[in-house]
């Protein structure tokens, strides 16, 4: 049998669709306890940064390929995924919003590290007094971002504590980052198409944009 040359381009993308919607189905099987402004439940926040974790790596695998199909646009020095999505698409509405994405892919990815000073004993669970952020932490996309206040972004109100991230927070990056998804693919599909995609949920296959339903349903 002759052998035959091909090329393929080394993107997962639509690979991380069912481990992300088997992280989501974990998720919100448990009972989402009211988070305070410090933390949410114990298993809430590790499911849910787990689950903004792999949904930006999946958006970064499609960055790529719209890298691959459009090298006029992107330069070869622009390495940061949100700078790649603006060269292609300078007029991006929800920009910050993404910005805000990546602010919280980076405090989850670099642990962020906050010192935080609470009470506790009185009808409120735990009463936050006071929030500083190590040294270490915390570039000048953060602190454009974040609000030194609310210790949320400016844009999503996506939590600065990793220890408060829950399910609200994943909603929201998933709401982001799919109305990208769907920029890209209506510019061309060949860079991106994935609003015809499945998933198995609870055994049962569903589109996967329809995850953030399921999400919305359990908060």
């Amino acid at each position: 049998m002759p052998r035959h040359p091909e090329k393929l381009v080394t993107v997962l993308g639509s690979a991380y669709f069912q481990p992300i919607t088997d992280l989501v189905e974990r998720l919100i099987q448990m009972k989402r306890a009211r988070p305070t402004r410090v933390q949410s439940a114990y298993n809430e926040s590790g499911y849910a940064a787990a689950g903004v974790l792999l949904l930006v790596a999946m958006f970064e695998s499609y960055v790529s390929r719209v890298r691959f199909a459009q090298p006029k646009l992107v330069a070869d020095a622009t390495r940061i995924a949100p700078d790649v999505v603006l060269s292609v698409f300078p007029k991006l509405r929800h920009r910050k919003a993404l910005e805000d994405v990546y602010v919280l892919r980076d405090l989850l990815m670099h642990g962020h590290l906050w010192e935080i000073e609470y009470e506790w004993g009185g009808p409120v669970p735990m009463v936050l007094k006071s929030a500083t952020l190590h040294h270490a932490y915390g570039d000048k996309k953060f602190r454009r971002r974040v609000n030194s206040t609310t210790h949320r972004t400016k844009a999503l109100s996506l939590s600065a504590f990793p220890s408060r991230v829950d399910r609200r927070d994943l909603l929201k990056v998933f709401e982001t980052l799919w109305k990208t998804l769907l920029r890209f693919e209506a510019q061309d599909r060949f860079q991106c198409y994935v609003s015809h995609l499945h998933v198995r949920f609870k055994g049962k296959p569903v589109l996967f944009a329809d995850l953030q339903g399921k999400i919305k349903s359990a908060l």
